[in-house]
Protein backbone atom coordinates (compact mmCIF):
# COMPACT_ATOMS: atom_id res chain seq x y z
CA UNK A 1 0.00 0.00 0.00
CA UNK A 2 2.98 2.61 0.73
CA UNK A 3 4.38 2.17 -3.22
CA UNK A 4 1.17 1.35 -4.91
CA UNK A 5 -0.88 3.76 -3.73
CA UNK A 6 1.63 6.49 -2.71
CA UNK A 7 0.11 5.80 0.91
CA UNK A 8 2.86 7.53 4.10
CA UNK A 9 3.54 4.95 7.04
CA UNK A 10 1.43 6.37 9.53
CA UNK A 11 -1.48 6.58 7.26
CA UNK A 12 -0.86 2.61 6.69
CA UNK A 13 -0.54 1.79 10.07
CA UNK A 14 -3.84 3.30 10.63
CA UNK A 15 -5.60 1.82 7.74
CA UNK A 16 -4.90 -1.51 9.12
CA UNK A 17 -4.71 -0.64 12.83
CA UNK A 18 -1.31 -2.13 13.80
CA UNK A 19 1.23 0.03 15.25
CA UNK A 20 3.70 2.44 12.83
CA UNK A 21 6.97 0.32 13.94
CA UNK A 22 5.11 -2.69 12.78
CA UNK A 23 4.39 -1.12 9.20
CA UNK A 24 8.07 0.02 8.22
CA UNK A 25 8.87 -3.61 9.62
CA UNK A 26 7.50 -5.14 7.18
CA UNK A 27 8.08 -3.15 4.85
CA UNK A 28 12.00 -3.15 5.46
CA UNK A 29 11.50 -7.15 4.81
CA UNK A 30 9.64 -7.07 2.20
CA UNK A 31 12.07 -5.18 0.70
CA UNK A 32 14.91 -7.25 1.54
CA UNK A 33 13.28 -10.36 0.72
CA UNK A 34 12.95 -8.58 -2.92
CA UNK A 35 16.15 -7.72 -3.21
CA UNK A 36 17.56 -11.19 -2.49
CA UNK A 37 14.65 -12.37 -4.79
CA UNK A 38 15.72 -10.40 -7.71
CA UNK A 39 19.86 -11.24 -7.09
CA UNK A 40 19.58 -15.07 -6.79
CA UNK A 41 17.34 -14.73 -10.12
CA UNK A 42 20.74 -13.24 -11.47
CA UNK A 43 22.96 -15.68 -11.06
Amino acid sequence: AVYLEELPHQQVAELFDIPLGTVKSRLRLAVEKLRHSMHTEQL
